[in-house]
C-alpha cells in the first residue's frame, strides 16, 4: 500500500476515534489550515444543532446561539457544510447568517444544490474575542434520488416527556449497528406543562421551570400547583430545556429529522386553537396562544419552507401561522418510499361530545331515531325503533305539561351544581336554564327532583314543597324513549370522561352517524379532520403516489381501542357494553377513517405509522397496516388506566372493582385485542421506539421496548445495561398482509 502522510494518518485517527465516541464530542479544538483558531463545544450553542426535512438536493440545518454579553442584539453566524469530517472539503462556508433576537437567536438554513443520498458534515461558528466558537459537528444525509433502488430505514418517535424521565430509549437507538437514514417524529416532542401530576413524574433533578410563570396558565391546586405554557417565552423555555439533554442532542447531531406536531406542542387534546384544561368551565379558544406555540415550534424544529429555493435562511412569519399554517408535506426516498406527513390537530373539529355537555340532554329523540333508522333501512325505521326501545332511555319534554311546572325548581338545583363547579352566578343560571329548556332524560329529571326535595326537607328553600318523582309506571311504560348524553357515557357536568375518553360505542356511533348525515345535508364537511385543502392534497398524493410503498405519518393512531364488557354479567347494566377508550384519536372520526383507509387500500402497499397513545399497536386494516409506536419516555397508557380507574369504578362493589381491574389493567392488552380482532399486537405497558425498514417487496417494523422503570435514571454511559433492558417484536408487511416474525 502507499505510504501514509502524517496528515492522512491524522485523518484516519480522527475517524477511528469518532466511531467509538458520541458524534460531536471527539474534540474541542480545531484550528484550520487558514490559521483560524476554532474552539468547539456547547458554550455558545447550548442546544447544539439539528438537521431535517432531507430531500435529494437539500436539507435544513438548525442551531441556537447564546451570548450573554451580547444581550438582545442579533448575532452573526458562520455555517460550514463539508463532505468530510474535518471540514476540509467545504461545499458551504458563509459568514453572513443572522440569528435574530426576535427568534431567540435560532437560525434555520436551507442548504440546496446538494448531491442525492450523500452524507454531509456541518457546523455553525460564532466569532467571539478573536476566536471562532464552533458548535458540535453534525452529520446529515440527503434523500436518495427518485430512481434509487436502495432500501430505506427510518425510526419513528413520539411522546418524549422530559419531566422525571430520561432518554434511555434515544441512547439505545444511537447504538444501533444498522442506523436509520432519518427520524420521523410524529408529535409530542415537548409537553406544555411543568408537572401535571396526572401523568408527569415530579423530579427536581429533571424538571421544567418557566422564567416568567406569570405569563403562563396556572393549573393544579395549592398542594400541587403547576403551569401550562402560554407565551412565546414559556414555549421557548420548553424547547431550550429539552434540547439540553445530551441524548436528544446526539440524536439531532447524527440524523435528520422530519417532525410534525400533535397536541402537546400546543395544548393537551387540542383541536385547532381550542384547549381542554377546564373541560368547558370557561372558554379556551386562544388563537394567540396557538400562534405562540407554532412560532416557537418553527423556530426550534428543522422544518423546510418550500418557497426557499436556494441556500438561505428560513424565517416563518407570524402571518404564516394559525389559521394559515401548512405543516403537512411529502417526501420521496427513491423508488421504495413515498412519505406523506399529515397534520391532525390544526384543522380538525371539536370532539363529538362536548366536555360541558349536560348528561340529561336528549340528543336523539323518538322521531329522530325513527328517521335515522329509516335512512339506514328504508321503510323499517319505526319497527327498528320498537325493537330497540327497551335499550333506550325515557325522557320528558320540559316545554309540555306536567313537566314544565317542574322547570323553575330544577333550574335552581342545576344552578347550584354549576356554582359548585366554579361558574359565576350569571353563567351558572344561564347554563342551567339552557340545559333544562327542552327534552331531558327521565333518569336525570328524577335525580334533580330528589335533590330539590332533599333541600326542601333540610329547610334550605323556605316555603317550598316537595315535588313528586316520575312514577314507575310512567317511567317504564308511558314516556317516549331516546338517547341522552348520559347514554353516550357522559355522567359528569364538566369532564373528559364520556367526552374524549370512555364513550359508549353503540350509541356514540349511532349519534355520530346522525350528525354526519345532518352536516352532509346542510352542505358542510362532516368529520373534517384535515380541512379541505389538506385533504385534497392528501388524496391526490395517495392516488398518484410513485413509491413502491406509501407511508402516512399520523400523529394519532387509526387503531380502534375498545373495551368490550358486554358479556360481564356481574357488572351493573351501565358497564355491560362496549366502550371506545379514546375518541380524541381516529375512533372519534369513524366515517372519515373508513374513507381514508379505503383510499389507502385501493392504492395498495400502504401503511400508517402513528403515536400519541403511549402504547405499541400493530393493526391490519384489511390490507393497510397501522404501526403505532410506543412513547419514548412519557407515562404509558397502562399507567393512565390504572390511575384513572379507581375514580371511575368507585360505585362498584369490591368484587366488581377487582374484575374491572383484571380486565382493564392486568389484562389490558388482551382486552384490547378481544375488542378489536384486527389488532395483531398490543403493548400498553412499555416505552420504546419503532424502526421501519422499507425494501422493494416488504416493510419490516421492529418495536424496541423497555420497562418504564428503566427510564427513571440515566443510563447514557452504560450501553451494556441499556441493551439488557430492551426487547424486540418484529412484524412484516408483505402483499397487504401483516405477520409477526
Amino acid at each position: 500500500m502507499a505510504e501514509l502522510t502524517r496528515r492522512d494518518f491524522l485523518k484516519l485517527s480522527v475517524v477511528a476515534a469518532t466511531a467509538s465516541l458520541p458524534l460531536g464530542l471527539a474534540g474541542c479544538n480545531n484550528d484550520n489550515d487558514d490559521g483560524e483558531i476554532i474552539r468547539t463545544g456547547l458554550e455558545f450553542f447550548p442546544q447544539s444543532l439539528a438537521s431535517g426535512d432531507p430531500r435529494p438536493d437539500s436539507v435544513v440545518l438548525w442551531t441556537r446561539v447564546e451570548d450573554a454579553a451580547a444581550g438582545d442584539q442579533d448575532l452573526t453566524l458562520r455555517l460550514q457544510v463539508a463532505t468530510d469530517l474535518d471540514f476540509q472539503r467545504l461545499v458551504v462556508d458563509r459568514t453572513d447568517f443572522i440569528a435574530a433576537s426576535a427568534h431567540d437567536h435560532c437560525l434555520k438554513v436551507k442548504v440546496t444544490a446538494l448531491d442525492a443520498d450523500a452524507i454531509y458534515h456541518y457546523r455553525f461558528l460564532y466569532f467571539s474575542n478573536g476566536i471562532w466558537r464552533a458548535s458540535n459537528a453534525g452529520r446529515t444525509r440527503t434523500a436518495p434520488a427518485p430512481d434509487s433502488e436502495r432500501p430505506i430505514r427510518f425510526a419513528s418517535l413520539n411522546c418524549q416527556d422530559y419531566i422525571g424521565r430520561y432518554y434511555n430509549t434515544l441512547a439505545h437507538l444511537l447504538q444501533h449497528n444498522e442506523e436509520p437514514d432519518f427520524i420521523v417524529h410524529v408529535g409530542d416532542y415537548v409537553y406544555e406543562t411543568t408537572g401535571d401530576p396526572s401523568f408527569q413524574t415530579l423530579d427536581r433533578n429533571r424538571d421544567i421551570q418557566f422564567t416568567d410563570p406569570d405569563s403562563a396558565i396556572a393549573l393544579g391546586d395549592d398542594a400541587i400547583p403547576f403551569f401550562a405554557a402560554k407565551s412565546v417565552g414559556n414555549y421557548r423555555d420548553l424547547y431550550q430545556t429539552y434540547r439540553r439533554d445530551p441524548m436528544l442532542q446526539q440524536l439531532h447531531e447524527r440524523f435528520p429529522m422530519i417532525a410534525v406536531w400533535d397536541d402537546h406542542e400546543y395544548s393537551d387534546d387540542c383541536h385547532g386553537a381550542v384547549a381542554t384544561y377546564f373541560n368547558g368551565r370557561r372558554g379556551e379558544n386562544d388563537p394567540e396562544r396557538r400562534r405562540n406555540a407554532e412560532q416557537v415550534f418553527f423556530e426550534f424544529m428543522p422544518v423546510d419552507d418550500r418557497a426557499v429555493t436556494f441556500t438561505d435562511a428560513i424565517t416563518t412569519e407570524r402571518s404564516q401561522l394559525y389559521p394559515n399554517t401548512r405543516l403537512y408535506r411529502e417526501f420521496l426516498f427513491g423508488r421504495n418510499l413515498h412519505l406523506l406527513v399529515t397534520d391532525y390537530r390544526s384543522f380538525r373539529p371539536d370532539h363529538l361530545i362536548p366536555e360541558d355537555a349536560f348528561p340529561g340532554q336528549i340528543v336523539l329523540d323518538k322521531a329522530t331515531l325513527i328517521a335515522l333508522f329509516d335512512a339506514q333501512a328504508p321503510g323499517a325505521g319505526a319497527a327498528i325503533y320498537e325493537a330497540q326501545k327497551a335499550a333506550l332511555g325515557p325522557y320528558v319534554d320540559l316545554n309540555l305539561a306536567p313537566w314544565a311546572a317542574y322547570r323553575p325548581a330544577l333550574v335552581g338545583v342545576l344552578t347550584q351544581a354549576y356554582l359548585a363547579e366554579g361558574l359565576d352566578g350569571a353563567a351558572a343560571s344561564a347554563k342551567a336554564a339552557s340545559d333544562l329548556s327542552d327534552q331531558v332524560s327521565a333518569f336525570v329529571f328524577n335525580q334533580l327532583v330528589a335533590q330539590f326535595n332533599a333541600a326542601v326537607a333540610a329547610g334550605q328553600i323556605p316555603g317550598a314543597s316537595a315535588l313528586p318523582l316520575i312514577d314507575d309506571e310512567t317511567y317504564e311504560n308511558v314516556l317516549e324513549r331516546g338517547i341522552a348524553y348520559l347514554h353516550l357515557g357522559k355522567q359528569g357536568l364538566f369532564t373528559e370522561f364520556g367526552s374524549r375518553y370512555g364513550a359508549v360505542k353503540p350509541t356514540f356511533e349511532l349519534y355520530n352517524a346522525f350528525i354526519y348525515a345532518r352536516q352532509q345535508a346542510l352542505g358542510r364537511r362532516p368529520e373534517d379532520v384535515f380541512g379541505a385543502e389538506q385533504e385534497g392534497w392528501l388524496y391526490q398524493a395517495i392516488d398518484s403516489s410513485p413509491g413502491r410503498f406509501l407511508a402516512m405519518a399520523s400523529s394519532v393512531s387509526t387503531t380502534s381501542l375498545i373495551w368490550d364488557l358486554s358479556g360481564e354479567a356481574s357488572l351493573p347494566a351501565e358497564f355491560r357494553t362496549q366502550f371506545l377508550v379514546n375518541v380524541d384519536q381516529w375512533d372519534g372520526f369513524p366515517t372519515k377513517r373508513q374513507e381514508l383507509l379505503a383510499r389507502l387500500r385501493a392504492r395498495g402497499n400502504a401503511f400508517v405509522f402513528a403515536g400519541d397513545i403511549h402504547a405499541s399497536f400493530v393493526t391490519d386494516h384489511d390490507g393497510v397496516a397501522d404501526f403505532t409506536g410506543p412513547a419514548v419516555s412519557s407515562t404509558t397508557f397502562s399507567t393512565f388506566v390504572s390511575t384513572a380507574l379507581p375514580a371511575l369504578t368507585s360505585a362498584l362493589t369490591p368484587e366488581q372493582q377487582q374484575l374491572v381491574n383484571q380486565l382493564l389493567v392486568v389484562e389490558l392488552d388482551r382486552t384490547f385485542q378481544a375488542g378489536f380482532p384486527k389488532l395483531k399486537f398490543a403493548d400498553s405497558q412499555r416505552n420504546g421506539y419503532l424502526l421501519l425498514h422499507v425494501e422493494p417487496e416488504q416493510v419490516t417494523a421492529t418495536y424496541h421496548l423497555v420497562d418504564p422503570g428503566d427510564l427513571a435514571a440515566p443510563l447514557y454511559d452504560d450501553p451494556d445495561a441499556l441493551n439488557r433492558r430492551f426487547s424486540t417484536h418484529q412484524f412484516v408487511l408483505r402483499n397487504g398482509l401483516v405477520a409477526e416474525v
